[in-house]
């Protein structure tokens, strides 16, 4: 019996190979094919995973940014949204992928926040131009494109807002910030509509028509909430 002990302990020595240890852990390699889309006061940032994770899951992932060091974290999602930087400066941001054992290499990527063209909230509206705002001046020329299309009617007691956005002219067009400029406007001719559903007892004109107006197409900016419905008194 010992000599079979024997035997069959050096039959397991024999299967384990000389000078064998655990697999060494390491820092994942740096994330790739990095994006930064730039948006009002910051930027939305995407990437994938790296080549390797270090032999270990990675945990999770931080993006940080120059000039003040913003950051976001997740903690697995391959996106996130830096907030907190200043429209129409350069960043170079930084992302790294963790795991057990650390944070690995930065993959770097630069981006610039845009300003951001809004239409301002007026109700109700009762002819002349439409406002737009531009969130910063900006050094550069900012354009935006604007198309109109049929707002939605609303019944009353005494009538019915109808969409009718061939009442409105022009029904296309672009509006242009100059440098340094923060507001401008869109001006719209406004022709009474062919009312339907308007009281007998009232004048057409108590029928007010409603566009929707719809922002796209920024040049050296972003958009805020579009699209934006205005009724119109005419």
């Amino acid at each position: 019996m010992p000599a079979l002990v024997a035997v069959t302990a050096l039959a397991i020595a024999a299967t384990v190979p000389a000078g064998a240890a655990t697999p060494r852990i390491r820092k994942p390699g740096a994330p790739i094919a990095l994006m930064a889309t730039p948006i009002g006061g910051g930027a939305v940032v995407a990437w994938s995973a790296p080549a390797s994770d270090g032999g270990t899951p990675i945990t999770g992932y931080s993006a940080i940014a120059s000039h003040g060091g913003q950051i976001c974290t997740t903690t697995g999602a391959t996106t996130c949204t830096l907030t907190g930087l200043t429209d129409g400066r350069l960043y170079t941001v930084r992302v790294r992928a963790s795991n057990a054992k650390g944070s690995g290499p930065p993959a770097r990527v630069q981006v610039t926040p845009l300003p951001i063209v809004s239409l301002v909230d007026g109700f109700p509206y009762s002819g002349g131009p439409e406002d737009l705002t531009l969130s910063q001046p900006t050094s550069s020329t900012v354009s935006v494109d604007f198309t109109t299309s049929d707002g939605p009617g609303s019944t009353l007691y005494w009538g019915q807002w109808v969409g009718a956005a061939s009442s409105f002219s022009p029904s296309s067009g672009t509006v242009t910030f100059a440098p340094g400029q923060t507001t401008a406007s869109i001006s719209f001719t406004v022709n009474p509509p062919n009312v339907t559903g308007c009281s007998l007892f009232f004048p057409p004109t108590a029928c007010y028509p409603s566009v929707t107006v719809t922002l796209s197409h920024p040049k050296n900016a972003g958009l805020g909430p579009t699209p934006y419905t205005n009724l119109f008194f005419v």
